[in-house]
């Protein structure tokens, strides 16, 4: 049997996984920072792609209010007045000076989302070795679910693709993204964390799709994975996500 043979009906379905893997594992991401945020005191919120948290009573302070009418009537801080720039450099000091951060907590915070998709992934894990799913002709539903939980985990590979893509090509110097933050916050050169998660992504994935996904299968998942990633990517942060979370 040809490795390269494509299934349309798993071809389908397998899109269809990635889709919503994709949609579910940004959101349970999100929930991972929010989870520990919530267990230190704040109070979060949780938006498409990302979410925010403070202290009980930061919403409602009257400089956090004057701070975000200012910033709502104008987004864009290069085309504020100079007094109009006073007046926020003023309100920012007094808003850290109520709600100074906690930089222990920053770092518990961030840790949380990459600590939820990993621990997804060792989940996924489990249940594929205590079920023993290398004996792939007993393949089951809960197989192919813990292998898209276990896949989980390429959310490191791809934030690290995706940033060193920018550093070729952009130029780019200084990241955003959880891994990128935990290095800085604890003194290391911003790409370590980053590229320790990418080679452990990187290893697992490799295990699961060539070790443990039926290889009748295999072609067509690795192509149904492109497809349905990108499709979930783009249906979830360009027109799914921000019209749910209005």
């Amino acid at each position: 049997m040809s490795f390269f043979k494509l299934y349309w009906k798993w071809f389908g379905v397998f899109s269809l996984g990635f889709l919503l893997a994709t949609i579910i594992g940004t959101q349970t991401h999100e929930l991972g920072h929010i989870a520990v945020a919530e267990s230190l005191g704040y109070k979060s919120t949780l938006s498409y792609g990302s979410m925010t948290y403070n202290v009980e009573g930061f919403y409602v302070d009257e400089d956090v209010i004057t701070w975000r009418k200012m910033f709502e009537e104008n987004n864009d801080y290069s085309e504020f007045s100079e007094a109009e720039k006073s007046k926020l450099y003023t309100l920012r000091k007094r808003i850290e000076a109520k709600f100074p951060l906690n930089d222990k907590h920053s770092l518990y915070v961030t840790i949380g989302g990459p600590a939820q998709t990993i621990l997804t992934c060792f989940i996924g894990l489990f249940i594929l070795t205590y079920r023993s799913s290398n004996q792939q002709e007993n393949f089951k539903f809960i197989d192919w679910l813990a292998v898209f939980m276990s896949l989980f985990i390429l959310r490191e590979v791809f934030n690290t693709v995706m940033a060193t893509g920018s550093y070729l090509i952009n130029g780019t110097t200084s990241f955003s993204g959880d891994e990128f933050d935990i290095s800085r916050i604890l003194g290391f050169n911003q790409w370590t964390i980053p590229i320790m998660t990418a080679i452990l992504g990187a290893i697992i994935a490799s295990f699961v799709i060539f070790m443990i996904v039926p290889k009748k299968y295999r072609f067509t998942f690795i192509l149904a994975g492109f497809m349905g990633s990108i499709s979930g990517f783009v249906l979830w942060f360009y027109y799914l996500g921000p019209w749910l979370f209005l």
